[in-house]
């Protein structure tokens, strides 16, 4: 799928490598959920950018959602990239089967944005699961 890459381009070209806002400079890391905090400290020990979590086309967080799904359906769900590429779409794993291709990008502010709103997620992993 070809995605336009012009705006976030054009959104981050004056940085210089390694350059990056820091979005939790004003938040209280006990403020945030157990799994947001960790993932924050391990991408600072690798002296990686600031850990952005992966959101839906809505901006909804995506581990929200998915844990929510799992609970409810009792399965569990990963969103998997083979030996992909930037552009390559992403499988949707439900007990380790493929269920969904889903594409995904990089937001200017460094979000993975996956390319689906979570309606038609959450609908399309329940009809996978009554196939």
């Amino acid at each position: 799928m070809s995605r336009d890459t012009s705006i976030a381009v054009e959104a981050i070209a004056h940085r210089n490598p390694g350059e990056d806002d820091d979005p939790y400079g004003d938040i209280e890391m006990s403020s945030l959920p157990d799994w947001w905090a960790d993932a924050v400290k391990e991408f600072e020990s690798h002296d990686l950018r600031a850990y952005r979590p992966p959101r839906f086309a809505d901006g909804t967080l995506k581990r929200a959602v998915v844990k929510k799904l799992e609970t409810k359906l009792g399965v569990s769900i990963r969103f998997v990239g083979r030996n992909a590429s930037y552009r390559d779409d992403w499988e949707v794993q439900i007990d380790g089967e493929k269920v969904i291709t889903i594409g995904r990008h990089r937001s200017p502010d460094g979000y993975t944005v996956f390319e689906i709103g979570i309606d038609k997620f959450v609908d399309q992993v329940t009809e996978a699961l009554e196939e």
